[in-house]
């Protein structure tokens, strides 16, 4: 395990903090190289991979502000946090 938590890969370990720019730089390297269709499909699946997933937006029903989700077991929330808030003042 790594001091952030998260399990130690043979990767980050021998390449450090800047793994992911390398592995992004030499998939891209590999991608522009590469002539064989399924190899460059299987590098650029790997490098759309390696880019962050954008957050969820969702509307509130209440007041319709556009807010980011927060978990509660499988469900998502559908009223942001101000709206429930002000429900739990009344």
């Amino acid at each position: 395990m790594g001091g952030d938590g998260k399990p130690s890969s043979v990767f980050s370990k021998v390449f450090g903090t800047d793994g992911l720019e390398l592995a992004k730089s030499l998939l891209t390297k590999a991608s522009k190289a590469e002539d064989d269709s399924e190899i460059k499909a299987e590098i650029e699946k790997r490098l759309k991979m390696l880019e962050p997933k954008p957050a969820v937006q969702v509307e509130c029903r209440v007041c319709g502000s556009s807010f980011e989700p927060k978990s509660r077991g499988r469900l998502k929330a559908k009223v942001c946090q101000e709206c429930i808030q002000k429900k739990d003042q009344r």
